[in-house]
């Protein structure tokens, strides 16, 4: 933000992934608390949970798997990597640049 100096942070947006370990409701509260003593006491928090996504090392399928069920879908293997849902990253940041 020192790049823009003078501007308002309004908000940021993060996605959480599903199997990434950050709860995305207390990852907003905390980061709440650290925005109330920032420069930007008033910025919003923005989280959007990306789902589990997963590939078959056998057949090369990619598919969203149930909670309990991590086999493909189409051969039943349960060799797969994971391909989304792992991650917490920043998506954006809303600023208010001045007039």
């Amino acid at each position: 933000m020192e790049r823009h100096a003078g501007c308002a942070l309004l908000a940021v947006h993060l996605t959480v992934g599903r199997w990434s370990g950050a709860d995305p409701e207390s990852l907003a509260f905390v980061l709440q608390i650290l925005a109330a003593d920032s420069p930007w006491p008033k910025a919003g928090i923005r989280i959007r949970t990306e789902p589990l996504a997963l590939k078959c090392r056998r057949c090369g399928r990619e598919f969203q798997p149930d909670e309990l069920d991590l086999a493909c879908p189409a051969c039943r293997s349960t060799e797969v990597d994971i391909t989304r849902g792992k991650d917490v990253y920043l998506d954006s940041l809303d600023i208010d640049e001045p007039v």
